[in-house]
């Protein structure tokens, strides 16, 4: 299933996406459903949504096809995909599905299967769930036979009990924090005052009504983070928060009202868990600050490929607790098997309560490196023909494979690759002087677009 392309849905083991209704609709997510209960072949899969208005629809055909094959749905309605996750780990099933595309706009949306234990499916199970999906010869039971739907709340009281034994609770509570947070209107809308009640902190909630539609793209970063900013600078708070569609992402506002990129996310969890473990693991195209961190916090952090299910299987391989990348995203084995936008905040505020700094000092001592990130759209056909040709121009250099090309020279990095989830390529240059990395960027930039 890994990088398999139709013409105009993305599929891969990262879900798969696309536009409502033109490539992902009624039909294909019941086909997709009905192929991953073919797989499972019993038991219970748990099911949920973000907040996109084609949610519900694509859910409801993906119960009943998981009704036709006699297998029994525990619905979950709208809850944020780190949720579902978290409660697999704890109860463990016979899998899940998230209808959520993350950090995709509008109208985006996407499947996601989820395994017994709340992983991303890997790659062969990935590809077995596709080929029955294509054979389109699915399990059906008799009239008489066909499984139970079962609604279900989640227990956010256990998992804020869950997450508080994860961090210095008390300690926290004591640093009496002010929070802005924005849920974009998203799957974390309902929870947003009870974590900080449960926490101690003050909270100011903004865009936290699922009715209403996202207030700016659900991709977290300073490029959307004006609001969080003012509100900040204005109820002199300590910090703000953004989150993706479904929570799986968080990116941060100091309390000068500064936005902070996503890429910043990661490195403040590492520096939180030094002393609590020993090595993490990370993605070959994460920001070197990440490796800043890593030093500051006694941690050995080895990369792998881009993708939650890329980073938490070296984790399992290699019994790494800690995981994370670029993308405002972290996981902590012990607590919950995948990104958690929520893990990421708890974990800040137990920095920040540790060393009694503002987010701005924490901030300040990142040393000084300048990225550009660029989304070139390019059609699927074309894709890997270009990547081809980027690996003849750079051959001398030697690049990194690992994930797309990846060229590290002494004061600059760069790396190009196809999304996984957008039918787009994706670049991320970096490095100590503004001047060089606009010029490699706009190289670049010249040599895919021709």
């Amino acid at each position: 299933m890994e990088g398999i392309m139709t013409p105009r849905l993305r599929i891969n083991i990262s879900g798969i996406r696309g536009v409502v209704p033109e490539a992902l609709n009624v039909e294909v997510a019941a086909r997709l459903a009905a192929a991953y209960a073919t797989y499972l072949e019993k038991g219970e899969i748990l099911v949920c949504r973000d907040t996109r208005e084609t949610g519900l629809m694509l859910q409801m055909a993906i119960c009943a096809s998981i009704q036709a094959a006699g297998l029994t749905v525990i619905d979950y309605g709208q809850l944020p995909t780190p949720f579902l996750q978290f409660e697999l780990q704890r109860r463990p099933r016979a899998g899940g599905i998230v209808v959520s595309a993350g950090h995709n706009p509008l109208p985006w949306n996407a499947i996601i299967f989820l395994n017994e234990r709340g992983r991303y499916l890997e790659s062969n199970e990935g590809a077995e769930v596709f080929n029955i999906y294509e054979a389109n010869q699915f399990q059906l039971v008799p009239w008489n036979k066909i499984g139970q739907r079962r609604r279900e709340e989640f227990d956010f009281g256990r998992y804020l009990q869950s997450l508080g034994r994860e961090v210095n609770l008390a300690e926290i509570r004591r640093a009496r924090f002010k929070i802005v947070l924005d849920a974009c209107n998203g799957a974390a809308s309902p929870y947003l005052e009870s974590f900080c009640e449960f926490f101690g902190c003050e909270c100011v909630p903004l865009n936290n009504d699922p009715a209403k539609p996202f207030p700016h793209p659900p991709e977290p970063g300073p490029v959307v983070s004006a609001q969080v900013e003012a509100v900040v600078k204005a109820t002199r708070a300590d910090l703000g928060v953004l989150f993706n569609s479904d929570a799986s992402r968080a990116s941060f506002v100091d309390e000068q009202g500064q936005g902070l990129s996503e890429e910043m996310t990661f490195p403040l969890c590492l520096l939180s868990r030094q002393g609590k473990t020993e090595e993490a693991v990370t993605t070959v195209v994460t920001s070197r600050w990440a490796d800043w961190a890593a030093q500051e916090a006694d941690l050995r952090l080895l990369r792998t490929r881009v993708g939650q299910s890329a980073v938490v299987q070296m984790m399992a391989a290699t019994g790494v607790l800690l995981g994370g990348e670029g993308s405002g995203s972290v996981v902590w084995q012990p607590f919950s098997p995948g990104y958690d936008g929520w893990l990421a905040l708890a974990f800040l505020l137990e920095l920040m309560s540790r060393t009694g700094e503002k987010l701005s000092q924490l901030v300040s001592k990142f040393p000084p490196l300048v990225f550009k990130k660029l989304k070139i759209d390019v059609a699927p056909e074309k894709m890997y023909r270009l990547m081809d040709r980027l690996e003849k121009e750079f051959a001398a250099a030697k690049p990194d494979l690992t994930d797309g090309l990846t060229i590290v020279q002494p004061k600059i990095w760069f790396n190009v690759r196809p999304s996984s989830t957008e039918f787009i390529l994706r670049v991320f240059v970096e490095g100590e002087e503004a001047r060089e990395v606009e010029e490699t960027a706009a190289k670049l930039e010249e040599i895919l677009r021709q």
